[in-house]
């Protein structure tokens, strides 16, 4: 008795007007490459049609490799803003030096991170304290020409290195008693 796989063989290669490659795709005893070819493929021509290349994509991908060239630049100018390792939760310091025509005035400015944005070039820290008893938030860009070096106060300022901070973004402080964001004395 004749197995499954060659009576439908057999029947597909009878002649039925069926084509060419049915016999070779229910047979058992394909060896060659080209057999195989035939089966997986059918007998389609093949032809390799030349991709398009949107401008749009084109000049999105230069502007990236632009800004990822100007944010390594950023890096290695400014040790004292990018070695200085951070977390949500933490009181840092950041100093923005601000130039006038007359002097150069330097702002430090005090906060508990509140949530850090990795965009890119706008790579941000969102900053909250409390300044003569009203809570201000400040969002403060750390690509920017006029940060000049960033200081890590204490670690941890939230629980007070009680326990694990274990959130991205910590806005529930918001609504929360704002003395506990404080850095500053005064």
């Amino acid at each position: 008795m004749l197995g499954v796989a060659a009576r439908i063989g057999h029947l597909a290669a009878s002649s039925r007007g069926l084509p060419r490659w049915t016999a070779a795709a229910f047979s058992t005893n394909l060896r060659t490459p080209e057999d195989m070819a035939v089966l997986h493929h059918g007998l389609r021509p093949r032809y390799e049609a030349p991709k398009f290349k949107s401008p749009r994509k084109r000049a999105s991908k230069l502007l990236q490799e632009l800004q990822g060239e100007v944010i390594e630049s950023n890096k290695a100018n400014k040790p004292d803003v990018w070695g200085t390792h951070f977390r949500v939760g933490d009181a840092i310091e950041l100093v923005i030096g601000r130039e006038n025509a007359e002097k150069n005035e330097i702002e430090k400015i005090r906060g508990v991170v509140l949530g850090v944005s990795r965009k890119g070039l706008d790579h941000s820290v969102l900053l909250r304290d409390v300044v003569f008893g009203q809570p201000v938030e400040r969002r403060i860009l750390l690509h920017s020409p006029l940060l000049q070096s960033v200081k890590l106060l204490e670690q941890n300022f939230v629980y007070k290195g009680k326990r694990k901070v274990k959130r991205a973004k910590l806005y529930f402080l918001r609504d929360r008693n704002p003395e506990l964001t404080r850095v500053t004395k005064w």
